[in-house]
């Protein structure tokens, strides 16, 4: 049976700047609109504004919607108060991950989850299933309601802030806010995916196509350009930011997949796959997400195969592989054994009939850059 082609809010925008699209989890997605070397670079020194309306929104309301929440997510939300963000996987009983998600907190009664594209239908069933355990708690998908797009970059703030009332100045990363973008109704939250200060923008259907332009006639004089997935996955990559079905996924730990640290053992509310997690942490694990750097010509891909320096010894595989346009080489994230994570050690890796040399490096190969002011 043939799936029907899903296009966002935001589509006859891509129309009419010419973007190139492909099919993304069954929606016609714009891939780049000019390149993808120069909106990635463009995000790094300027901004730029990405549609992200094929992710999914749920709101999670009642008494107990906090309880559901502290149930399937490895983090802990009692960390954060209203207006805070979280990011977490959800896993399942053998530690595995269903999904990583983010929550927005209003109050303990009230969550907005932001998650991936290609989980919107599991995730739902796997929260309404969970809910059962809870007298009060309801999920509601607001998913083909909404508009989502995010606005990445250093002049980020500097666009976003002539069209809100509020001062971006006192909004923190990992913080949100309900406002307005030149008068109209939005959620603006303090987060991303590309390493840099931005904000990831909710409204009604109704209303996209209006806050997108409203913020690419703001962004004029300060460089803004549209991005495409194709930067927004190489900007993700040089930040080191796991992407679902890579790095981690329904085979791949939390702890496997390089983000323990969203894996809280001070947690007091039991939580799915807890035992297995914190046995994880506190043992060896035969594999682990590495960092690899090339040496020579070549460009890393995801599903290679990954070998000691002597090429003799099958050590694991590529998860994600790119072109850094930052670092102008290629770059990698690999799930290896364990034993081979020593930082600067060599390795190689299978690119067709050849080797490529590459270098175990720290993560990420791109540290988050906050706003200067």
């Amino acid at each position: 049976m043939l799936i029907p082609v899903r296009r966002t809010t935001l589509f006859p925008v891509h129309e009419e700047l010419d973007a190139k699209l492909i099919l993304f989890e069954g929606w016609e997605m714009p891939l780049q609109y000019t390149s993808i070397m120069e909106e990635h670079v463009n995000t790094r020194e300027n901004a730029s504004l990405f549609d992200i309306t094929h992710m999914g929104e749920f709101l999670v309301e009642g008494s107990q919607a906090h309880d559901l929440l502290q149930y399937v997510c490895t983090n802990d939300l009692s960390l954060i108060g209203p207006g805070g963000a979280q990011y977490s996987p959800m896993c399942n009983d053998d530690g595995t991950v269903v999904d990583d998600i983010f929550c927005y907190c209003y109050s303990r009664s009230k969550y907005r989850l932001f998650v991936n594209a290609s989980n919107r239908q599991k995730d739902l069933l796997w929260l309404e299933t969970h809910a059962v355990r809870f007298d009060n708690v309801t999920v509601k998908n607001v998913s083909d309601e909404r508009t989502r797009m995010t606005l990445q970059g250093p002049k980020s703030q500097d666009i976003l802030e002539s069209l809100v009332p509020d001062n971006l100045d006192e909004m923190k990363r990992f913080t949100f806010i309900e406002t307005n973008i030149s008068g109209i109704s939005a959620f603006i939250a303090r987060t991303g995916y590309t390493g840099e200060d931005g904000f990831e923008i909710s409204c009604k259907n109704s209303d996209g196509i209006a806050i997108w332009e409203y913020i690419m006639a703001a962004g004029k004089e300060f460089g803004i350009l549209p991005a495409g997935l194709g930067a927004r996955d190489t900007l993700r990559l040089e930040a080191s930011y796991s992407l679902y079905g890579h790095e981690i996924s329904e085979e791949i730990t939390p702890i496997e997949g390089g983000v323990e640290f969203v894996v809280k053992p001070t947690k007091k509310e039991d939580y799915i796959g807890r035992k297995v997690l914190e046995t994880q942490l506190n043992s060896f694990i035969s594999r682990k997400i590495i960092a690899i750097e090339a040496m020579d010509r070549g460009v890393f891909r995801h599903d290679q195969d990954v070998y000691d320096k002597t090429g003799e010894v099958w050590i694991g595989k590529i998860t994600s592989g790119t072109f850094s346009p930052t670092f102008k080489k290629g770059i990698a994230l690999a799930l290896v054994n364990s034993k081979y994570k020593v930082i600067g050690d060599e390795v190689l890796v299978r690119v067709r009939d050849r080797f490529i040399r590459g270098k175990i490096v720290h993560r990420p190969f791109y540290d988050y850059h906050p706003r200067s002011k």
